[in-house]
């Protein structure tokens, strides 16, 4: 064999090697850290919207009674909160009801739209091998993948390249046969691209031609993690819609954890990670009998999986509660549900924020009680002393001199209510971009200050 050829054989199962040992061994200080998180919700059904409609007829083929993936790349466009230039990725099979075989995975640095920066794609590998099936129910992470373009080229091997700060990850994913029922996250408010059936395998193209159409779901990945300094904090944030971010503006990231984000990273820099748990719908407690069930899985069902599942977890911010009473759950289950997960986070070392539920006077079918029911849950968050920190959105949002006076408690401020989707039209439940700032606004910098992290 040619001294070449043996030497670049010799360097590619040396690569190999250290990959599957850097994804396994004890990193010492270093560790795993969430960069990106979402939660799975459901199997894909594609029906609802005009746009799941077409996706059904175009992207994904109709004669399934569930729409699937068949011979296929999806590629899915994220944003990690911090980079490195080490990586892996976790592919979810959560509801899917039978196997799922991924050909190729692979990432890169978004361009535009669906394209790649040239250069940076880079093939994700699980157990040494490019082809990954997961079973029905089954999560998997990829192995650590070296993604040199992500560090600034300096002798600190955490010093990140100035030009990905704020930049979007593409994931990349072929999917050879049929997918079966799809996992997704629905309100992922970040347009990512789709390649017609039986189109095949283009994940390595840097070009978008191959992905015709668009999805505003998140499908088959749930998380990304960059190999970080052992004392990088990781805030996952757990609840309902206003988590997830409904009615912000999608590609714009205006989530209040967004937000929260903005000024962590301000403070802190790439020390700090935010990521995201939240479902639209959610509870904060387990709908029993006579009790309206909004989801597969609600928080207390999924916590293990989608919130102490981020990689490095050392904090939760909490906002969860403001659906239970619509769906006829008294507001002392719910404070009972929400004290077993604190207590559960504390039992593992993690800290706990309560985030106080904003007023929702005038918002369509509350009434009186339901007032009464989110002002008890917010006594508990305020004064109860099981959190071991506070972001009052509550007391950040309202017009303390607009009291409704049916009920007697105060609106939300008219600024805050404002937001693009779809008119514009208040709902009182969520904010928009002005709104998501302030809630943000709320959360105490110092808590996450180097002396106390862990």
């Amino acid at each position: 064999m040619p001294k070449n050829t043996l030497r670049a054989s010799l360097a590619a199962c040396l690569l190999t090697l250290a990959s599957a040992a850097l994804a396994d061994r004890d990193h010492g200080d270093r560790k795993w850290a969430a960069s990106w998180t979402t939660a799975p919700v459901n199997v894909f059904k594609g029906v609802g919207s005009v746009q799941t409609a077409a996706l059904v007829n175009f992207a994904f083929p109709p004669a399934t009674p569930t729409p699937q993936a068949v011979n296929q790349t999806l590629r899915m466009i994220v944003k990690p909160d911090i980079w490195g230039s080490t990586m892996r990725v976790r592919l979810s099979n959560t509801w899917g009801t039978g196997p799922v075989t991924f050909g190729r995975v692979a990432i890169g640095l978004q361009s535009f739209s669906g394209a790649t920066v040239s250069g940076t794609n880079r093939v994700v590998t699980f157990g040494g091998k490019t082809s990954v099936t997961l079973a029905a129910g089954d999560e998997r992470f990829s192995d650590a993948v070296h993604v040199e373009w992500a560090h600034s080229g300096g002798d600190d091997e955490d010093e990140v390249n100035p030009a990905v700060e704020g930049r979007n990850l593409a994931i990349s994913m072929f999917i050879p046969g049929s997918s079966g029922p799809m996992t997704f996250h629905g309100t992922a408010l970040q347009e990512s691209f789709l390649g017609a059936p039986n189109t095949g395998d283009h994940t390595l193209e840097d070009a978008d031609d191959a992905y015709p159409y668009e999805t505003s779901s998140w499908f088959f990945v749930d998380a990304v993690d960059v190999l970080a300094p052992s004392d990088t904090r990781v805030l996952v944030g757990a609840g309902s819609s206003s988590v997830d971010g409904s009615i912000t503006t999608p590609g714009n990231n205006d989530r209040f954890l967004n937000w929260m984000s903005r000024r962590l990273h301000a403070a802190y820099g790439q020390h700090v990670s935010v990521v995201n748990a939240g479902i639209g719908g959610d509870t904060a407690a387990i709908p029993g009998a006579g009790q309206t069930r909004p989801l597969r899985e609600v928080l207390p069902e999924r916590f293990d999986r989608d919130v102490l599942g981020a990689s490095g977890i050392t904090d939760v911010v909490f906002y969860a509660g403001t659906n239970d009473f619509g769906d006829k759950i008294p507001s002392s289950q719910s404070i009972d549900s929400l004290r077993s997960m604190v207590q559960k986070l504390h039992g593992l070392g993690i800290n706990a924020i309560g985030g106080t539920l904003i007023s929702n006077v005038h918002q369509a079918g509350t009434t009186t009680a339901t007032y009464v029911a989110h002002d008890e849950i917010n006594q508990f968050i305020l004064h109860s002393g099981v959190f071991d920190s506070l972001a009052d959105f509550y007391g950040a949002t309202i017009d303390p001199n607009n009291i409704d006076p049916v009920s007697g408690f105060p609106v939300l401020r008219a600024d805050y209510q404002i937001h693009s989707d779809p008119d514009g039209t208040p709902d009182f439940l969520h904010l928009g971009r002005n709104g998501a700032q302030a809630e943000a606004d709320t959360l105490d910098i110092g808590f996450f200050a180097p002396s106390r992290r862990r």
